[in-house]
C-alpha cells in the first residue's frame, strides 16, 4: 500500500497536545535533504500495531530543536536517508511559524528522536541477486551509503524485490569493487520467497527516492516457499562431501581432482539467475567436460610444449574416469528409478486400503449421526418446555417489576416534593438573612443619627483597632524530607498509633500541593481528629484555625466576616479566619513568609453548606502560584484587601447523607479527596495538647513537595515512561465514560508523581494509584448498564497494573450501583461513603 492510502483517519499533532510518544506509538521519519540538520519529514504514525497517514497540512515537515545540554543527540548522528522515529516526548507548535511562512508548523526536540530497529521496520530494495557468488546489486545506487553506514554496522536485515517476488532476509557483509554487496542468509525470519502484494509493504517517497518498508506488526508477509542460499563454492563442497560418503565408488584422489575442475569451471561462468541445485551442478559438470576437451585439443595442436605428451595422457585418463563416473551415475539413476516404481506400487496399495477404511468410517459416522439427531430432537423438546417455563416466569416478574416501578415513581415524586421544600426553606433562610442584615444596617444608621443628636463625636466610627502581630520565623531543623517524615512518624508512634509510611507521604504531599484537601468517610472514622493532629505537629496553634461549618452558609461573610459600609469597619466572623489572614498579610508586607510555618484551616463538616458559595473567596486562587513580585490577594469589600503568599491550606472533612450538600464538579476538579476507611485507625484518644511540634518553614515545604511558588523557571513535571503508558490507558477509558480529565487535574497528577516516586519506591505504581483514587474516581457519577460495562473494563486495567487502592474504591462504586435499592444502576463515588 502507498503512503496517503493507508488510513482515512490522518494523524496530526494537534489532536492531543498531551500525547507522549513511546516505543509503542511513534512518528516514523527521515531527514530533510534540503535542511538535513534542521528538519525531518514525517512518513507515518505507528500506534500499537495500527498505522495512520500523516496530516500533511499540519505536519509536512517537523523542525528539530537542539537540546541545550545533550550535544550527542543532534540530527547529524543519523544518515540522510536513515529511518528514524520520534519515540519520546511530544510534538508541539512551532512558535516561529506564521501564516505564509515556509517554516514547518510543528517542532520537536532532537533528544526525542531515536533510530529504528528490525522489530520496527525492515526495508525492501529493488535489485538483482547473484546466488553463485552470494552477491546482490541495488537498482537505486543512492541508498548504498545507507546500507554501508547503517545496515551493515547495526546488522539490520534487508529484503530484495526481484522478478515480482520478495526474497530474503539477507544480512549485508560488505561491498566489492564491482558495486555488488556481499550477503548471506539472516535468521530474523524464514529465508525464502515471499509474495509481492500491497499488504506486504508501505511505499513512500522522500527526498525524491521511492522506497518500500515492511512493518512487522502491521504488514503481512506470505511465504511462497523456503529455499537455501549457497554460492558455487558451498555447492561444490557439499557435492564433494556426498561423493566422499561413497568411498567404494569414488577414490579420494579422483574426488579432489574433480573438485579442482569444478572450482575452475565455476569461476569461468557467473550464474545470472537462481537455479535448482541439481541444474547448477549439471551446468558446472557440462562446463567441466568442455574445459577438459579444450585442454586436450590444445595439447594436440602444440606438440612442441614440454611434457605435452604427459599432459595429453593425464587429460585422457581424466576423460576416461569422468565417463566412468557418468556411467556410475547412470546406473545409480536406474536403481533409483526402480525404487521409485516399487514405492509407487506401495502407495497405490495404501490408497486402496485408505478407501476401504474411509467407507467403514463413513458407515460408523452415519450411525453416530443418527444417534445425535435423536439427542438433538430430545433437547429441542426440552428447550421448548424451558421456553414455556421462562415465558411464565417472565410474566410474573414483569408484574413485579411494574409494581416496583410504580413504587419508584411515588418515591421520586416524594423526593421532588422534599427537594422543593428544601429549596423553599433555603430561599426563606436567605431572605431572612438579608432582612437581618438590612435590620442591622438600619440599626447602625439610626444609632449614628442618635449619637449625632446626642452630641457624640462621630469620628470614633472611623477609628481602626491597632493589633500587634507575631514574628513566627524559625530555623529549619531538617535538610532532608526522610528525616522530617521519620520524626513525624516517631511522634505518632509515641502516642500508640501506627501509620504506614506511604499513607503519611500521601497525606503530606496532597495537603501541601493543593489549596483544598478533603478527608471523606463515615462519621467516627477519625477525619477531624487526624486533621487536628497533623496540623498541630506542623504549625503553632495560632496558625491553625478550626471551623465548624453550619447549614445555611452562603457567602464569605459567614466564613470571614463583612465590611460595614456605615462605620467603615470590618466585622470578623467568629471563625477566627480574618485574624489569621491579617497575620499572613503582615508577613507578606514584611517579607517574613518564607521563614514562617504554613497556616492551616480545618473546615469540619464542610458540606453542610455548598462549599463553592461560602469558600468562593479562595475558590479562584486554587490554580495560582506566588512569587516575590506577585502575591495572592483577596478582596473583603470597600477597598479592603488582604495579601498573602500561597502558604495557606484548607483541610475539609465531609460526610455524605441526606443532610449534606453534594460536592459540585468544579470543587471536585480542584481538590484531592482522601477516603478514610472504617476502623483503619483510631486517633481520638491522642491528647493533642501533648503533641510535639516540628519546625518546618514554608521554604522547606516548597523544596520537599515541589511547589510552583517562588520558582524562577517553571518546572517541567512528567510521568515516567511506565506510568505514562498506564495513565494513557486510563485516560482512554475515562474518555469512553464521557468524563473529561481537565489539564488542571493532569498537571496535579504529574506534580504529585514527580515527588511521590522518590519516597514510594517499593511499588512503582503506588503514586499513580493514589492520584487515580483521589483525583479521578471522585468524578464518577454515571447511570445505566453501559456505564457499568465501562467501569468493569476500567477495573481490569487497575488490576492488570496493580493499582490496588483504586481497584478497591472502584469495586465499591460498582457494588453500590448493583445493590437492590433506590440507587440501583447509579454508579457514584460518594455512595461508597454511605455504603462503606
Amino acid at each position: 500500500m502507498k503512503k496517503g492510502n493507508i488510513n482515512a483517519d490522518q494523524f496530526s499533532y494537534k489532536e492531543d497536545f498531551a500525547l507522549r510518544f513511546t516505543n509503542n506509538n511513534y512518528v516514523l521519519a527521515v531527514k530533510d535533504e534540503d535542511f538535513p540538520d534542521r528538519n525531518i519529514i514525517p512518513i507515518l504514525y505507528y500506534d500499537h500495531g495500527n498505522v495512520r497517514d500523516i496530516d500533511e497540512y499540519d505536519m509536512d515537515k517537523i523542525v528539530v530543536i537542539p537540546h541545550k545540554t545533550i550535544n550527542n543527540k543532534a540530527l547529524s548522528r543519523f544518515n540522510l536517508n536513515q529511518l528514524i522515529k520520534v519515540s519520546y516526548g511530544n510534538i508541539y507548535n512551532n512558535d516561529r511559524y506564521y501564516d505564509g511562512s515556509r517554516l514547518p508548523k510543528c517542532a520537536t526536540i532532537d533528544s526525542y528522536i531515536y533510530p529504528t530497529d528490525k522489530n520496527d521496520v525492515i526495508e525492501i530494495f529493488n535489485g538483482k541477486i547473484d546466488e553463485s557468488t552470494s552477491r546482490v546489486k541495488l537498482s537505486e545506487y543512492y541508498l548504498d551509503s545507507l546500507i554501508l553506514d547503517v545496515y551493515i554496522e547495526d546488522n539490520i536485515p534487508i529484503f530484495i524485490e526481484t522478478d515480482n517476488i520478495i526474497i530474503g532476509p539477507f544480512r549485508v557483509l560488505g561491498k566489492d569493487s564491482e558495486g555488488y554487496f556481499t550477503v548471506e542468509k539472516n535468521l530474523w525470519k524464514s529465508f525464502g520467497e515471499y509474495k509481492l502484494t500491497d499488504e506486504a509493504y508501505v511505499e513512500f517517497s522522500a527526498n525524491e527516492i521511492i522506497r518500500k518498508v515492511h512493518i512487522p506488526s502491521f504488514n503481512k508477509f506470505e511465504l511462497i516457499k523456503t529455499r537455501d542460499f549457497k554460492d558455487n563454492k558451498e555447492l561444490i563442497e557439499e557435492f564433494k562431501s556426498k561423493l566422499r560418503d561413497s568411498p567404494d565408488t569414488f577414490k579420494i584422489e579422483y574426488i579432489d581432482r574433480m573438485s579442482e575442475i569444478l572450482n575452475k569451471t565455476g569461476e569461468s561462468k557467473s550464474i545470472e539467475k537462481y537455479l535448482e541445485e541439481n541444474k547448477r551442478i549439471a551446468e558446472i559438470l557440462k562446463n567441466t567436460e568442455k574445459v577438459i576437451f579444450s585442454e586436450k585439443e590444445l595439447a594436440l595442436l602444440i606438440p612442441e610444449i614440454n611434457n605435452i605428451k604427459n599432459e595429453i595422457e593425464r587429460l585422457q585418463t581424466e576423460e576416461f574416469e569422468l565417463k566412468n563416473h557418468v556411467e556410475t551415475f547412470s546406473t545409480k539413476k536406474e536403481e533409483i528409478q526402480q525404487d521409485i516404481l516399487q514405492n509407487q506400487e506401495k502407495l497405490d496399495l495404501l490408497k486402496s486400503e485408505l478407501e476401504n477404511l474411509s467407507k467403514t468410517k463413513e458407515e460408523e459416522l452415519l450411525k453416530i449421526k443418527s444417534g445425535l439427531e435423536n439427542d438433538i430432537s430430545a433437547l429441542r423438546s426440552e428447550k421448548d418446555n424451558l421456553e414455556n417455563d421462562i415465558k411464565t416466569e417472565t410474566e410474573i416478574k414483569s408484574k413485579e417489576l411494574n409494581f416496583i416501578k410504580e413504587n419508584l415513581e411515588e418515591l421520586k415524586k416524594a423526593e421532588e416534593d422534599l427537594k422543593y421544600s428544601v429549596d423553599k426553606l433555603k430561599v426563606e433562610n436567605q431572605e431572612t438573612q438579608r432582612d437581618s442584615l438590612k435590620g442591622l444596617i438600619d440599626l447602625f444608621k439610626n444609632k449614628k443619627y442618635f449619637d449625632f443628636f446626642s452630641g457624640r463625636d462621630l469620628s470614633e466610627y472611623d477609628q481602626k483597632e491597632e493589633r500587634e502581630f507575631t514574628d513566627y520565623s524559625i530555623s529549619d531543623s531538617y535538610s532532608d524530607y526522610t528525616l522530617f517524615r521519620t520524626e513525624l512518624i516517631s511522634i505518632l508512634n509515641k502516642s500508640g498509633r501506627s501509620f504506614e509510611t506511604h499513607f503519611i507521604d500521601n497525606l503530606l504531599i496532597s495537603i501541601h500541593q493543593n489549596t483544598l484537601t478533603v478527608l471523606a468517610g463515615l462519621p467516627g472514622t477519625g477525619k477531624t481528629s487526624l486533621a487536628r493532629l497533623l496540623t498541630k505537629i506542623l504549625s503553632p496553634k495560632e496558625r491553625v484555625s478550626e471551623v465548624s461549618v453550619s447549614r445555611g452558609w452562603s457567602s464569605q461573610k459567614d466564613l470571614i466576616g463583612f465590611q460595614n459600609p456605615l462605620t467603615n469597619k470590618f466585622h470578623s466572623a467568629p471563625t477566627g479566619i480574618y485574624e489569621l489572614l491579617s497575620q499572613l498579610d503582615y508577613e507578606s508586607k514584611n517579607k517574613k513568609y518564607l521563614d514562617s510555618p504554613m497556616a492551616y484551616i480545618i473546615l469540619d463538616e464542610a458540606n453542610l453548606s455548598p462549599i463553592e458559595h461560602y469558600w468562593s473567596t479562595f475558590y479562584n486562587l486554587t490554580d495560582s502560584s506566588a512569587n516575590h513580585n506577585n502575591l495572592l490577594s483577596i478582596s473583603l469589600g470597600n477597598s479592603l484587601n488582604i495579601e498573602f503568599a500561597n502558604n495557606l491550606r484548607f483541610i475539609a472533612t465531609i460526610n455524605y447523607d441526606q443532610t449534606t450538600e453534594n460536592l459540585s464538579p468544579r470543587v471536585i476538579d480542584r481538590a484531592n479527596i482522601i477516603q478514610i476507611p472504617v476502623n483503619s485507625f483510631n486517633i481520638d484518644t491522642i491528647p493533642v495538647e501533648e503533641i510535639e511540634k516540628l519546625n518546618i518553614s514554608y521554604q522547606k515545604c516548597i523544596e520537599f513537595f515541589n511547589l510552583f511558588d517562588f520558582q524562577e523557571e517553571k518546572q517541567n513535571v512528567e510521568l515516567s515512561d511506565e506510568l505514562n503508558v498506564i495513565f494513557n490507558d486510563i485516560k482512554k477509558r475515562f474518555k469512553a465514560l464521557r468524563i473529561p480529565i481537565s489539564p488542571r487535574v493532569e498537571i496535579a497528577i504529574k506534580q504529585y508523581c514527580t515527588v511521590a516516586k522518590n519516597w514510594m519506591k517499593k511499588e512503582v505504581s503506588r503514586p499513580l494509584d493514589y492520584c487515580v483514587s483521589q483525583r479521578l474516581l471522585p468524578m464518577i457519577n454515571l447511570q445505566g448498564d453501559s456505564a457499568k460495562k465501562n467501569l468493569e473494563e476500567l477495573l481490569i486495567i487497575f488490576n492488570k497494573n496493580d493499582l490496588k487502592k483504586s481497584s478497591e474504591v472502584l469495586k465499591r462504586i460498582i457494588e453500590a450501583g448493583n445493590e437492590d435499592s433506590i440507587f440501583e444502576g447509579n454508579y457514584n463515588y460518594f455512595l461508597t461513603l454511605t455504603y462503606a
